[in-house]
């Protein structure tokens, strides 16, 4: 179901679960053989944009029994397994056992050794599940509602009149999530981050809010995802919100990634603090920089301003909205100039203020090499 523009709900539906699927698959050859971890991690990547997708477009799909959000869920948490060993052996291996002293490395080799023997045997419990009937099924029964979509009167609706109503409820769960106001304090009736929290406060809260951050950042993902499936009809309006959003989702995986692995080495070792005190605090370092980190984006998205300014372009998409926007920005500058006319130096500023700013996109989610490409020449990459 390829058409040059998405201009129904039905038509973007369809295509954002095939194109999902379809680049999922690509990595089940390089998943079973286990030579890069990265594959595993773009596969399960397709798979929770497959799910969002479903997710935001279920008033307007009937999806047959074996190919729902459940069965790829259950999926998903098979790879998600092994994911979470892959993250923890990567970590120590190259983040902190070159800053080791050789006696701490040489214990946690041991640790290494172990956490090989669990990544093994989470492996083989993927190459089952991809083998088995209930991927199998899905995927079978996906491709076939595709071929021939079976959906409801709403999917007729145009997407241009009906964007603001898909994506507005999804980016309103995101700001009324509680994770937000994690660390914070009230000042001047405004909710702001708690900057002067001691080290001990802030290991103290993640270990209580553990989870509150983590559903945060699975919210922020779905956002995200689906921001990405309807960029195109809103310019390039959505770009820097991506951007800050993809930032956000790496520097909340980092804090969990941290009590992952804190939580792993206490399993495997009672006395791991004791007897590896450098790991120890290049754990808690990393983690006590990433808690800044978050504070930051912390008070850019508690800010009313800035969460009005994405609700203020979701509401009207399509090119017509972008250029009625720059025609009216440009009467309003020549009416200004005509009254007054404004200095060098003024002049200068409306210059660098009007200039359209452009940050590197990120590649963290951008997989090293990708199987082939799909009927449409696109990669697998998750922007």
């Amino acid at each position: 179901m390829k058409t040059a523009i998405k201009s129904t709900v039905g038509v973007l539906a369809a295509e954002s679960l095939e194109t999902c699927l379809q680049r999922a698959e690509k990595y089940e050859i390089p998943v079973a053989q286990n030579t890069d971890p990265e594959d595993l991690h773009q596969m399960r990547v397709q798979l929770r944009r497959l799910r969002t997708a479903m997710q935001v477009f279920a008033p307007s799909l009937q999806l047959p029994k074996g190919a729902r959000e459940a069965q790829v869920a259950q999926v998903a948490r098979k790879l998600g397994k092994q994911r979470d060993l892959d993250v923890i052996g990567m970590t120590l291996q190259t983040q902190f056992a070159p800053d080791l002293p050789d006696h701490e490395r040489a214990m946690l080799d041991t640790v290494l050794q172990r956490l090989a023997k669990r990544q093994k045997k989470a492996h083989r419990r993927v190459k089952k599940e991809l083998r088995g009937k209930r991927y199998k099924t899905l995927k079978s029964a996906l491709y076939k509602w595709t071929a021939d979509p079976d959906c409801n009167a709403t999917a007729r609706l145009s997407l241009d009149a009906v964007l603001p109503d898909l994506m507005l409820p999804l980016v309103s769960q995101l700001w009324l999530h509680p994770g937000w106001l994690l660390g914070t304090k009230v000042t001047r009736g405004t909710f702001k981050p708690d900057t002067g929290l001691s080290v001990e406060s802030v290991d103290a809260l993640m270990i209580d809010r553990n989870n509150t951050l983590h559903s945060l950042r699975k919210q922020v993902k779905r956002v995200r995802y689906q921001l990405k499936f309807v960029s195109e009809h809103y310019g390039d309006r959505l770009t820097a919100d991506l951007e800050r959003f993809a930032d956000l989702q790496d520097v909340l995986g980092a804090l969990q990634d941290s009590l992952i692995l804190e939580d792993f080495l206490a399993a495997t070792r009672s006395d791991w603090s004791s007897q590896l005190p450098t790991l120890k605090s290049l754990l808690e370092d990393s983690r006590h920089r990433a808690w800044q980190q978050w504070q930051a984006h912390q008070a850019h998205f508690l800010t009313t301003k800035n969460r009005n300014a994405l609700r203020q372009i979701l509401l009207t998409p399509g090119a017509a909205a972008t250029q009625s926007q720059t025609q009216a920005t440009a009467t309003k500058a020549a009416k200004s100039s005509a009254t007054a006319p404004a200095s060098p130096k003024t002049q200068a500023s409306t210059t660098r203020k009007s200039r359209s700013k452009t940050t590197p996109s990120r590649k963290s989610d951008t997989p090293k090499k990708s199987p082939k490409p799909d009927n449409n020449g696109s990669t697998a990459a998750d922007n």
